[in-house]
Order: structure tokens, then C-alpha cells, then sequence
């Protein structure tokens, strides 16, 4: 036994010694060349290629002073024969620096002063760094998908390791200066005007960009009235109303796309310009993109929805609330889904930008808990809304008892809950207070309801008389006897019922229960109730019996 794990720790031992060497390989800190721009002459004194940052230092000093064949140096130019590299290299080196101040922002912090480009980690520890051999400048879109601008450390034979602009980023030079570099209206422009001015911006777009976002300002106002007039050619009220719905989103789509087309194919910015131009010009896309589609989607809803409260509240109208209600929470899903997915995208896109894109992700906690801070009472409202849509203890067209008003719920909007008075008053109210505050819902499942009728009569009063007549009219409108638009609000008759609650010195309380299937006209059918019950008193009272108490027992306050 013994024996037979000991070879098997030997095996295991042989098996890692094995892999060691194929371990080193991948970790080798360059990349092995047999030649480095051998058609080339030989490279400049002062040149520095020993580190990361000495080489972009070099590069941008050549640049500057226009020294193309220096910065040729600093490329790696392998993919082309020697014998063109001396004709290609000052060429590929000029159109490298019209990329680089326009499109790239360098991550200068990124680029360590030591020969083996190491990353530091998260702590003062640098044992948890590594050694790097290709570090990213930039990436660049270039028409369907995206390139990178890299530095790679290469070794050539016999000769010491050198940072220079890897070869396939070379290869991509010539592609992203067609796409990038001077357009033909630029080329015309004076030669003053293409010179680096204010802020190391070009002479012309300090005086440019001025007048064209006021064109875009100009461009967005036509928009708003052109949209608003075509709406009103439209003769079919829902293409009228989506028109007009599309104003500002149309607006901002127009403004964006003017100021887009305009930086990126009639005058390229420059890299400063463009790396807090390139996330507004999203943001705009994604925000008219968003906004169009919400605003039609609820125009949409809002057509299709019943917006007749009192029709809602018909008890035969039950299911017609159910739909409301369900469309109302659907139109809330959708606009929240609407927003999420824009926000994704941005959040998607922005991340191309370098530096915004990290500096949103650096600070998307404080973010975070800066806006939850902000927004918890909208975001407890939002979800409120959604709990009544799909538990439906409120819904569009219930009538209920609220803190002692009788209301009618019109809308169920994504922060308050628009209550209708009696009275016709509106009273809005807080989703989160709606839904934790107890309220009476008398239009869920059975909407009869028994009011009490409480009427005192004197100690000898016939109630058995205005019993058999306060059922008797029941019975006539329950049958549909009575007519008017009112005659089937009351009943059914088995529900009513007379009772004598209580007697005291003022005379005998009679309650006379009215059974009412409509929690819309309880109200009205009480009172016209309570009228007819005192008018059959006062027709009886003094022929054989004493209905109503005597006069000055009236008058006597209650004790």
C-alpha cells in the first residue's frame, strides 16, 4: 500500500515539473519577433521605448514636431515588406496623430513608467499585480464592430524588448483615418482655422460648434410645429393624438441626429470635444427613442381603456373595472419595462467611452444609493401601484369609503390614486398611503348593501303600518312596478326588514332596513326613503293613533 502511493506522489510530482516549462511560455512578458522595421533607418537617440509610458511620450513628442519618421519608430510595422516600410511608416505616423487628437482620450494613468508594464492591484501589495505585454489605448468603432489602438511589448531577435503600436492596430491605421481623419469640407476651410486653439481645440470648432447647436435648436422648434400641424390634417382622432404625442420625442431625435451627422461625417471633432459629445448624442437617441415609444404606447392604452368612471361603476359593469384595472397595471409594466431597456442601452453603450464608461462603474454605488436615497418615495409609489393592479383591492371605477368620503377611483397613476368625491371633487391621493390606510370597498364581490333608515316615533306609533308600506314599496320597484330611472335600486324585498331598536323617553327608535344592489344610488334611494317613511307618519298621525313624539318632547335636547 505504501509501495503504490509513493509512485503515485512521484507520478503527480513529474506531471507538474512537466508543465512548468509550458507555464513559463505563457507567461512570457513580450512578444517574440524575428525583426523589428528592418527597412527602416535607425532610430533616433532621444527616442524612448524601454516603457509604456516613455513610448506614448516619444510618439505624442514626434507627433507634435511633425518628425514622422521618428514616430514611425514607435510602430510596428512588420506586416509591411522592408522595402516599403522607410515609404509607409511617416505616412501610417501622420495619419496614427490625426487619429489620435480626434478620436482618442489616452489613459495616461494606465501607463506605467516600468519596462514589464506592471499592473498594480488592489492593494499596497504590488505581489498581486502582473506583468503586462499588451496594454489598450482606445477602441475605436469602425463601421460594424470595433477595433483596438493597443501597445505591445515585442522583442526581436538579439536585441533588447521595446514597446511600440502592436501590429494589428498599424494594420487598422489607414482604415480609421479614412473614417476619422479631415473630410473634404475641412481640407477647404482656412489654414488658420485648422490650427489648435482655446483649450486645444481647433480654431474652428470654437466657432462653429456654437452656431451649429444653434441650428439644432432651430432644426428641434421646426420639428415641434411641424409634427404638431401635420397632426391636425389627420382626421381619426388616435392618429392625431399619436402625432401629437410624438412632438418632443421627434424633436430630440431630429436635434440628436443633425448634431451626429454634422460631428461625424460633415466635421470630425476632436478626441475632447468628442468624448462628452459622444454620450450626450446617445443619450439623446435612447432618451427620444424611449420617450416616443412610451408616449404612444399610452395613447394606445388610454384608447382602449373605458374612461367613464360612473359607467365603470355600474355593478353590472364588474368586468369592464376588471379590464381597466388590468390595462392600467399593463400601461405600467410596459412604461417601466420602456425605461429599463433604455437605460440598459445607454448604460451599454456609454461604457465605449472610455472614461465615462469607468467612471460610471467607479461610482455607481455612491450613484446608487444617492438616487434609491432620492427616489424611494417615487420608487414605494411605483410599487404600490403595481401591488393594487395585481391584488386589485382598488379598481378603476370601485366606489369606496375613504376616511369617511364617499369616492369613485377614476385613476390609478403610478405615484396617487385620483379619487372622485361625491360632490365632484378630486382627491388625490399617495399610492403608499392609499395602500396602508384601511378604506371600505363597496364594489368588490357582492355590492348590495342594507342601509339603515332610523326614524322616532311616539311610544304608541302603528309600526306595523309603516312596516307593510315601507315593503310594500320595496316589492313595487323590485318588480320593476315603479318606473323611472331609479325603480330597480332597491331590493330585493326578502333583504328589507323592521325593527325596533330601542325606547326612551323621547319614544320608541325604529330602524327600517333597506336592501340596495347599487353602492351608487344608496344614498339617493335613503333619502327618498326617509322622506316617504315620514310622509306616511305625519298621513297617519292624529287619525287613531299617535305616529310622531308630541311637540315639546321634540324640542328637548337629547341627554
Amino acid at each position: 500500500m505504501t509501495a503504490t502511493l509513493l509512485r503515485l506522489a512521484l507520478l503527480l510530482w513529474a506531471a507538474v515539473f512537466s508543465l512548468l516549462p509550458l507555464a513559463a511560455k505563457a507567461q512570457e512578458p513580450w512578444f517574440e519577433i524575428s525583426r523589428l522595421n528592418a527597412g527602416l533607418a535607425p532610430p533616433p537617440a532621444d527616442i524612448q521605448r524601454d516603457t509604456p509610458l516613455g513610448a506614448v511620450e516619444s510618439l505624442q513628442f514626434y507627433l507634435r514636431h511633425e518628425n514622422y519618421d521618428a514616430a514611425a519608430h514607435l510602430l510596428d510595422l512588420s506586416a509591411i515588406p522592408p522595402e516599403r516600410q522607410s515609404e509607409r511608416g511617416p505616412v501610417l505616423a501622420r495619419q496614427l496623430g490625426s487619429v489620435l487628437n480626434r478620436k482618442v482620450i489616452l489613459p495616461w494613468d494606465e501607463l506605467p513608467d516600468r519596462p514589464d508594464g506592471w499592473l498594480t492591484g488592489t492593494t499596497d501589495n504590488e505581489a498581486v499585480g502582473r506583468v503586462r505585454r499588451s496594454i489598450l489605448l482606445d477602441a475605436l468603432e469602425m463601421q460594424d464592430h470595433n477595433v483596438s489602438l493597443r501597445l505591445n511589448r515585442v522583442k526581436p531577435a538579439n536585441r533588447e524588448p521595446v514597446w511600440v503600436i502592436s501590429a494589428q492596430s498599424v494594420g487598422n491605421i489607414a482604415p480609421l483615418f479614412n473614417l476619422y481623419g479631415p473630410t473634404d469640407l475641412e481640407k477647404m476651410l482656412p489654414e488658420w482655422s485648422r490650427e489648435r486653439g482655446f483649450g486645444g481645440l481647433y480654431r474652428w470648432e470654437v466657432i462653429l460648434l456654437p452656431f451649429a447647436m444653434l441650428v439644432a435648436l432651430f432644426l428641434g422648434w421646426q420639428t415641434l410645429h411641424g409634427v404638431g400641424w401635420a397632426a391636425q390634417l389627420w382626421h381619426r382622432p388616435l392618429y392625431q393624438r399619436m402625432l401629437r404625442a410624438l412632438r418632443w420625442p421627434a424633436t430630440v431625435l431630429v436635434t440628436t441626429a443633425f448634431i451626429s451627422f454634422l460631428t461625424q461625417n460633415v466635421l470630425i471633432v476632436s478626441g475632447t470635444v468628442g468624448q462628452w459629445l459622444s454620450p450626450v448624442i446617445i443619450t439623446g437617441y435612447i432618451f427620444g427613442a424611449t420617450l416616443g415609444l412610451v408616449l404612444v404606447i399610452d395613447v394606445i392604452f388610454d384608447r382602449v381603456t373605458q374612461k367613464d368612471p360612473h359607467e365603470l361603476a355600474d355593478p353590472e359593469n364588474i368586468h369592464l373595472r376588471s379590464m381597466a384595472t388590468t390595462i392600467s397595471g399593463l400601461r405600467k409594466f410596459v412604461v417601466v419595462s420602456a425605461v429599463l431597456l433604455g437605460t440598459g442601452v445607454f448604460l451599454s453603450q456609454v461604457t465605449h467611452t472610455r472614461s465615462l464608461g469607468l467612471s460610471l462603474l467607479a461610482s455607481a454605488g455612491a450613484v446608487t444609493l444617492i438616487i434609491g436615497f432620492a427616489a424611494r418615495e417615487v420608487l414605494g409609489n411605483i410599487l404600490a401601484a403595481c401591488q393594487i393592479a395585481l391584488n386589485r383591492s382598488a379598481r378603476i371605477g370601485d366606489q369606496l369609503l375613504f376616511e369617511g368620503s364617499f369616492c369613485t377611483v377614476e385613476r390609478i397613476h403610478f405615484t396617487y390614486v385620483q379619487l372622485r368625491i361625491w360632490n365632484g371633487n378630486r382627491l388625490v391621493v399617495p399610492v403608499s398611503y392609499f395602500v396602508s390606510d384601511a378604506f371600505e370597498n363597496w364594489s368588490i364581490e357582492e355590492v348590495g348593501m342594507v342601509r339603515p333608515i332610523i326614524l322616532t316615533l311616539s311610544q304608541s306609533a302603528d309600526v306595523d303600518a309603516l312596516r307593510s308600506c315601507f315593503l310594500k314599496w320595496i316589492e313595487e320597484r323590485d318588480n320593476g312596478i315603479e318606473s323611472g330611472e331609479d325603480a330597480r335600486d332597491v331590493g330585493p324585498v326578502e333583504g328589507a326588514n323592521v325593527r325596533v331598536l330601542e325606547q326612551n323617553m323621547y319614544g320608541q327608535q325604529v330602524r327600517f332596513e333597506l336592501p340596495t344592489p347599487n353602492p351608487g344610488t344608496f344614498w339617493q334611494m335613503e333619502c327618498e326613503f326617509r322622506e316617504m317613511l315620514m310622509k306616511k307618519a305625519r298621513e297617519l298621525d292624529g287619525l287613531d293613533v299617535t305616529m310622531l313624539p308630541p311637540e315639546q318632547m321634540r324640542d328637548r335636547p337629547e341627554a
